[in-house]
C-alpha cells in the first residue's frame, strides 16, 4: 500500500506588518493593496509630524523664553567668568586674523616673485613654495619649461616683440601719416 502524496501548499505571501504591507518587500514589487497601505501609513506619519510641529506663535514664545534665559544666565555670571568669555572670544578673533594675515602675506610674496620673474598671473597661481627662495626657484623652473612673458611684459614669450605685434623690416621709421602714405604710394604705384 502506498501512502497518498501530501498536498502541495502554495508558498505563503510575504508577512504583512501591523500597517498592512510587507516590511522586506520593495514598494515596486508589492501588490496594489500593500502599496496603498504603505503610502497611507507614511502619509499619516508625515501628517502627524507636521501637526506636532510648533506654530509661529509657539516658536516666537520659545525664542523669547530662550533670550530671557540667556540674559538671566549672563547676569548670573561673575566678573571673572565674563572676562574669561571675553578673553576666549578675543583670542579666537586674534587667531583668525593671524591666519588671514599669513595667507595674504604668502599670496603677496608669490605675486611679487612672479612679477619679478616676468610671469603672468596665471603662471603665478602655479608657483609652489613657502619661502621667497623656494618661490624664486620654482619661478625659474617655470620660465625654463614654458617661458615667461618677458620682464614686466605680457606678450607671451621672450621674443622682444613690441605691442601691436611683430614689425617687418619694411616698416622703417615712419614718423607721420603723410610719410607713411607716401611710402605706400611708392611701393604700390598708386598716385
Amino acid at each position: 500500500m502506498s501512502t497518498p502524496p501530501e498536498p502541495i501548499t502554495p508558498p505563503a505571501g510575504p508577512a504583512v506588518n501591523e500597517h498592512g504591507y510587507p516590511d522586506s518587500t520593495p514598494v515596486a514589487e508589492m501588490e496594489p493593496a500593500h502599496q496603498a497601505a504603505y503610502w497611507k501609513h507614511h502619509a499619516r506619519k508625515h501628517e502627524q509630524r507636521a501637526n506636532s510641529a510648533p506654530d509661529a506663535d509657539e516658536l516666537k514664545r520659545l525664542r523669547d523664553r530662550d533670550a530671557a534665559l540667556k540674559e538671566r544666565e549672563d547676569a548670573e555670571l561673575s566678573d571673572a567668568q565674563r572676562r574669561e568669555q571675553t578673553t576666549a572670544t578675543l583670542t579666537q578673533e586674534r587667531d583668525t586674523a593671524k591666519s588671514e594675515n599669513a595667507t595674504i602675506a604668502a599670496e603677496n610674496l608669490r605675486l611679487r616673485v612672479a612679477m619679478d620673474k616676468g610671469l603672468t598671473t596665471a603662471q603665478a597661481d602655479r608657483l609652489r613654495g613657502s619661502t621667497k627662495e623656494e618661490l624664486e626657484a620654482d619661478a625659474d623652473e617655470l620660465v625654463k619649461l614654458f617661458g615667461g612673458s618677458g620682464q614686466g611684459g605680457n606678450n607671451g614669450g621672450d621674443s622682444g616683440a613690441r605691442a601691436g605685434g611683430p614689425r617687418g623690416s619694411d616698416v622703417g621709421d615712419t614718423k607721420t601719416t603723410a610719410s607713411g602714405a607716401e611710402r605706400y604710394r611708392q611701393r604700390h604705384g598708386k598716385n
